[in-house]
């Protein structure tokens, strides 16, 4: 019984002891967290899953108006905080705000979101945060923060105007900046059946997803979906790249719209002259001298009653093509001159091997009666000096072109010499070319003995010896080839 109360004793004591460490270190946080506040004056407020460490300057108005400003911070350790953080964040610039998500138990999901007061900044931060060692063997990541301001709206009706979807979806939700509606190709009338709707920031419409999508979201009772609409399609585009683009991109073009209308109502409207203009199936480029007249079309163009309310077309800055991308282009073109490159070869090649077949054929109707008469002197020289027979054999050569004869003496299975003419243009001079090269050595052999025991009729020798050499001679007077083999 003693022992029992013994171990319920210390079970109880180490889950306190548990306990107050736990408290412990929340106390410790806490106090950490207020010497923060007290000695840079940010407010620190905990809201929705998340705590806001805001600078004192940083007002509504200023926080709508910054973009691109934000930065993403993913790996942070669960026990890391503000505290920690702030330090290390601020080496890059001025930081206005630090937003931590936190779980239940108030340790961080390990993110969090940084805004700094310009986008040039934001870039700093993220060369410099990105695998910084917040501690040992502990890399973070950065990286510039997706700030998406528009929903998607499905399933809406087709009959509606922008105007109306705008007076009846601002009944519902605040902060719309625009509506990008696009009319069905069959009848400009009508539009798609879905819209986008741009929101002032990434707050406002956050709040407006999280308001529709617990339930039904009806428009004139049609039940429609929200969703976050898809980031522009390509690689992100650094600022300052895209502060000197002096080129529009316009979206939503008619299919058969002539590019000379594009250009007329353009310069019609702003009087700024076009650099160059490009249309391509529903939208166009259009290029300017400077990037201030650029800026000066494109606030002209897309005021209120503008000709992009006019003509429903949605006009932007035109991105330009991302490393990425301009790797793939140059790999592709790479790949189309290489094949460019192979046809043409293939071309060469096929033209010369169906010269050849020609030239081939052409031989083949000359020397349908080949001349058997060297042949036919070997065999015989052969037969009486070494008691051995012979054997020929034309092979075909492609590169010089042209015939290569191969010649094989041989007695009761044992191989006695074989060798090859050179290259030669005819079947004729081939066979020749060969017979000769085998003659010479077999006489050379003959002449020392090495492969007969037989004393044969000098007669026969000196008469066949007289032939070959005449068949040498003649040899002497063919054009001459670099051997093949």
């Amino acid at each position: 019984m003693s022992e029992y109360r013994r171990g319920s004793v210390s079970t109880i004591a180490s889950s306190t002891s548990d306990t107050l460490s736990t408290v412990s270190s929340d106390c410790q946080v806490t106090v950490r967290l207020l010497d923060l506040m007290y000695k840079t004056q940010y407010e620190l407020v905990q809201e929705n899953g998340q705590r806001r460490l805001t600078a004192p300057e940083l007002t509504k108005e200023q926080r709508e108006r910054i973009k691109g400003a934000e930065i993403f911070l993913g790996r942070l350790p669960r026990d890391c905080y503000e505290d920690e953080l702030m330090p290390i964040l601020e080496k890059a610039g001025r930081l206005l705000e630090l937003r931590l998500m936190l779980d239940f138990s108030g340790t961080t999901r390990g993110y969090a979101f940084a805004l700094y007061t310009d986008a040039k900044i934001a870039r700093k931060a993220c060369l410099m945060l990105d695998g910084y060692e917040i501690r040992p063997g502990h890399p973070i990541g950065a990286v510039k923060s997706v700030d998406n301001c528009r929903l998607f709206f499905g399933g809406v009706p087709k009959n509606k105007t922008k105007e109306e979807f705008l007076e009846e979806l601002s009944k519902l939700m605040e902060g719309i900046v625009n509506i990008y509606l696009y009319p069905n190709a069959q009848d400009r009338s009508l539009n798609r059946g879905f819209i986008f709707v741009e929101f002032k920031d990434h707050r406002s419409a956050a709040m407006a997803r999280r308001k529709l999508i617990p339930g039904r979201v009806l428009l004139w009772d049609h039940e429609v979906a929200v969703d976050w609409a898809d980031p522009e399609p390509g690689e992100p585009v650094d600022e300052e790249i895209m502060e000197n683009v002096t080129a529009l991109f316009v979206r939503n073009l008619s299919m058969n719209i002539p590019q000379q209308r594009i250009r007329d109502l353009f310069q019609r409207a702003t009087n700024i002259p076009i650099l160059k203009l490009k249309k391509i199936n529903h939208f166009a480029f259009v290029h300017y001298e400077t990037r201030e007249l650029a800026e000066k079309a494109m606030k002209i163009l897309t005021r209120q009653d503008g000709v992009a309310d006019q003509e429903l077309w949605e006009i932007r800055w035109a991105k330009p093509i991302g490393p990425i991308k301009q790797a793939e282009r140059q790999r592709c073109i790479n790949e189309a001159i290489l094949q460019s490159k192979n046809k043409k070869v293939s071309k060469i090649v096929k033209s010369r091997n169906a010269k050849f077949i020609s030239e081939e054929n052409d031989l083949e109707e000359m020397e349908e009666s080949i001349d058997m008469q060297y042949v036919t002197l070997l065999t015989d020289y052969v037969s009486k000096t070494l008691q051995a027979m012979c054997s020929f054999e034309c092979l075909t050569s492609y590169n010089p072109v042209g015939f290569i004869h191969k010649v094989t003496v041989y007695r009761n299975n044992l191989l006695i010499i074989e060798d090859y003419g050179s290259v030669q243009p005819t079947r004729q001079l081939s066979l020749n070319n060969a017979v000769s090269v085998v003659y010479q050595k077999l006489k050379n052999l003959y002449d020392y003995n090495i492969y007969h025991n037989v004393n044969y009729s000098p007669v026969i020798v000196d008469d066949l010896n007289s032939q070959m050499m005449n068949l040498n001679f003649n040899k002497k007077q063919e054009p001459q080839f670099r051997n093949a083999c």
